[in-house]
């Protein structure tokens, strides 16, 4: 594929004051310069010098005050503050949310300094936030705030239990994702329900999902449980309030699933404005396994597109496989000339 480039060098991270290198840092991609204006805090797993060797060199190496490191995602994120660009790094380990992380202030920022996980099997180098609480904890975060972005974090919902949805749920705007990772349908429990799905697009709130961005982000796994009940790994809905453009882009990730059921897709517009105006797949990749057995076999198609306001899905440089066709109903899909048969220069809409 043209551009696909999904893996990186480790790189050093310079922020206002510091240079970071904890190895394997993967905060940079794209057009993802922070314009780090606010204030700098950190998150370790433990503040123990002798077990954490990132806690006793942010303190003795880097000069860190202790009271600007924490150790859990919901301490760190309440000690922000909103649209001041405030950063909060994140150094490896497993931040465990039991379902009370929320992201509510807007133009605040996560950096993770791990290596960007593409997969997810155990504890690695990498910076996840994931949920493990298994009876009513619905997100590994909650993001209400706008105008945030993430890099280099692996969100994770383990809970073993229907009620835990997804990964995240994002109900804000502008918020950007890059390098990271939403695994949620891990579990059985998780796969077979209807709402589940590994980022959740909140758009019962008004303009959620306006300018979303994912770029070289991967969005569930092939690796997980078998999906069934007609669900999907990204969702929009389940009513929309959207209009005037929410212009979504998706571009240089990967969408991975395992499932034989006919209605699961990896993207879903549930309900009327639900998406509006453009919505851009650009040098994606989106990936079924139907089955240990039968590796040609298809589902319908890798979007289910409920909305019928006024919208076109432009498909530039992308590939489906598992999926029988990009979408089955609307034929609102436009495909560029990469992609499919035309005359010259001129998107073609998929049949």
């Amino acid at each position: 594929m043209v551009g696909m480039n999904l893996r990186f060098s480790p790189l050093e991270y310079k922020s206002s004051t510091k240079t970071f290198n904890f190895g394997g840092s993967n905060i940079v991609g794209g057009n993802s310069i922070l314009p780090y204006m606010g204030k700098e805090r950190y998150l370790v797993e433990s503040k123990s010098k002798s077990s954490n060797l990132f806690y006793k060199r942010l303190v003795d190496t880097h000069g860190i005050d202790d009271d600007d490191i924490f150790t859990t995602v919901a301490a760190a994120h309440a000690a922000m503050t909103a649209n001041q660009n405030d950063v909060l790094y994140a150094t490896p380990g497993q931040y465990n949310t039991e379902g009370d992380a929320t992201w509510s202030k807007s133009q605040t920022h996560l950096i993770g300094l791990g290596t960007h996980m593409s997969n997810w099997y155990g504890d690695g180098g990498d910076v996840s936030i994931r949920n493990l609480e298994a009876t009513d904890a619905a997100y590994a975060v909650n993001i209400t705030g706008s105008y945030c972005q993430f890099h280099g974090i692996n969100f994770l919902n383990l809970g073993e239990n229907a009620a835990c949805v997804s990964a995240v749920k994002d109900a804000g705007r502008s918020n950007h994702y890059f390098h990271c990772n939403f695994l949620g349908q891990i579990r059985s429990e998780q796969a077979g329900t209807a709402l589940s799905c590994c980022l959740w697009i909140d758009t019962t709130v008004t303009a959620a999902g306006h300018d979303l961005l994912l770029d070289h982000c991967y969005v569930g796994t092939s690796g997980g449980a078998t999906r069934s009940a007609n669900n999907t790994l990204l969702l929009f809905g389940p009513t929309g309030t959207v209009a005037a453009g929410s212009n979504v882009t998706l571009r240089n990730t990967m969408f991975g699933t395992r499932t034989k059921t006919a209605g699961c897709s990896a993207i879903k517009f549930a309900a009327d404005y639900t998406v509006d105006r453009l919505f851009f797949i650009d040098n994606c990749i989106f990936y079924n396994f139907y089955d240990e057995n039968d590796i040609t076999s298809t589902v319908t198609e890798a979007i289910n597109d409920d909305c019928g306001s006024t919208h076109k899905i432009l498909v530039r440089n992308s590939f489906i496989t598992g999926y029988a066709a990009w979408e089955s109903v609307r034929s609102n899909v436009y495909l560029t000339q990469a992609d499919a048969s035309g005359a010259s220069r001129i998107a073609t809409v998929e049949t």
